[in-house]
């Protein structure tokens, strides 16, 4: 009698570890990992935070819809290339994704050799060095290429602000040197004059010798590319030595500790960036702003935005179909017209978006497109 019950003591827990392992087994079939390498601390942390909250949100919305569920496994690389390196390789290695999320022009430049040579999805809410564009079929993002962008910002100088005569001073990363090179290009094969070009490393907080030397030149305008530690200290150290003219930007202006901190000395710069304004009365981008304020309790900025359209766009092609690297790049190739936060996108041929940008200025200490309309 004693053997019996060991013998169905056995057999109960040999059918219960079955039937364990069918479930684990399907739940871990229905369940698809996606890697995503952020600058969440370091310098860049304000980026990388902003957006992980952009893709969790979308993450939330997708697994309620989706019949496959999606998790995002986060590496921290501190905006710096070779920490990307080694989180991509135990991404695809280890965790065996078909997809990483990345952050900066130059952590995406720096994976995408490996994402084309191990056939991994690579799509970034936020790169947008030139040379991305011919990284590979397997590498988008769902920003504006420099090339776009700072062509935009030349044209507009010389032709509707009539500056003929302007300097650069820009952050010396894949970043900077994209806007940089484009914004010059441009500007000189117009017919204007690049009165002085500086260059300065991620991080710095002195600028004082950059811009003396730019100031003797007497330029109508300067064209500032970095991000905003950098530049709130330029704005504030253009004050110390007296040294007023036209601010011209990019997208790496557009934050609000810039206003918060800068003060007057951002008053009248004019900047470019990708379309999107928590504002607009618009369903889609109410919708996202008011779901995005309940759950982290602050609006959403351009970075969350994007990645949150990265995220959607990830999950759409999912659940077109794709489960495997190869069949995620074959549908997210195909996107057309999808309509984001961050305005109507598609991708072209070599996975860049194409979508519009928009001229800000900062007037009383806002972001507002311009021209605007003064108010009587």
């Amino acid at each position: 009698m004693k053997k019996t019950w060991i013998w169905i003591i056995i057999i109960a827990a040999v059918a219960l570890a079955t039937a364990l392992f069918i479930t684990q087994t399907k739940k871990e079939s229905e369940e698809i990992k996606i890697g995503a390498i952020l600058p969440l601390t370091g310098d860049a942390a304000i980026y990388g935070q902003e957006m992980k909250k952009g893709i969790d949100l979308a993450l939330e919305e997708i697994n309620k819809k989706n019949k496959v569920r999606i998790r995002v496994i986060y590496e921290d690389d501190q905006g710096i290339p070779r920490n990307a390196v080694s989180a991509a390789q135990k991404l695809i290695t280890y965790n065996k994704v078909p997809v990483i999320i990345c952050s900066l022009s130059s952590i995406t430049l720096a994976l995408a050799p490996i994402a084309q040579r191990e056939k991994v999805v690579l799509i970034s809410p936020s790169a947008s060095a030139p040379e991305i564009t011919y990284a590979g079929e397997f590498v988008f993002r769902v920003w504006p290429s420099d090339i776009f962008e700072g062509g935009e910002m030349a044209k507009f100088a010389f032709n509707n602000l009539k500056i003929s005569k302007t300097a650069i001073i820009y952050v010396n990363n894949d970043y900077g040197k994209g806007l940089e090179q484009v914004f010059r290009r441009g500007f000189e094969e117009l017919g204007g004059t690049i009165l002085a070009n500086e260059g300065y490393e991620f991080g710095a907080t002195d600028f004082r010798t950059q811009l003396s030397k730019i100031k003797v030149k007497k330029p109508e305008a300067l064209y500032i590319v970095g991000y905003w530690k950098e530049i709130i200290q330029i704005l504030r150290q253009m004050k110390e030595i007296d040294f007023h003219t036209q601010i011209l930007s990019a997208i790496g202006f557009k934050e609000p500790e810039i206003l918060e901190f800068a003060g007057q000395e951002a008053e009248g710069a004019i900047l470019t960036g990708p379309f999107y304004d928590p504002h607009i009365k618009e369903e889609i981008v109410q919708d996202f702003v008011t779901r995005y304020k309940v759950k982290f309790n602050e609006e959403p900025g351009i970075w969350a935005a994007h990645s949150y359209d990265a995220m959607k766009i990830i999950g759409l092609s999912i659940e077109g179909g794709g489960s495997t690297s190869s069949e995620i790049q074959k549908v997210m190739s195909t996107i057309k017209d999808f309509k984001g936060v961050t305005g109507i996108m598609s991708f072209d041929e070599h996975g860049d978006v194409i979508k519009p940008i928009r001229f800000y200025t900062v007037k009383n200490k806002k972001f507002i497109p311009y021209p605007y309309e003064e108010k009587q």
